[in-house]
């Protein structure tokens, strides 16, 4: 296992333990280039979950799909499990 499959598997775990609705994005023909790993609905939020190792950076396409995605509001979130489970507790007051 990578450290990025642990970091997604640790999100994924948590969001399971919070009752959110998630599913893992998969990359492929006709999707938005740069789609994030995840998408999660977190108490009426939707999230969109970019999971980083802590080497990790965002390619060209995955910055540009975060700056369109928050440009309408929505709501972005990147990094290792701790940063975004951190992230998720700030928006939607979990704990």
């Amino acid at each position: 296992m990578t450290k990025e499959t642990g970091e997604k598997s640790a999100i994924k775990d948590y969001l399971k333990a919070i009752g959110a609705f998630y599913y893992h994005n998969l990359a492929g023909l006709g999707v938005f280039p740069g789609i994030p790993d995840l998408t999660a609905i977190v108490k009426g939020r939707v999230i969109q979950i970019e999971v980083k190792a802590d080497v990790g950076k965002q390619s060209e396409n995955q910055k540009n799909f975060q700056i369109v995605w928050e440009s309408q509001g929505g709501c972005y979130l990147i990094g290792t499990a701790d940063d975004v489970i951190s992230g998720i507790n700030k928006l939607t007051n979990t704990k």
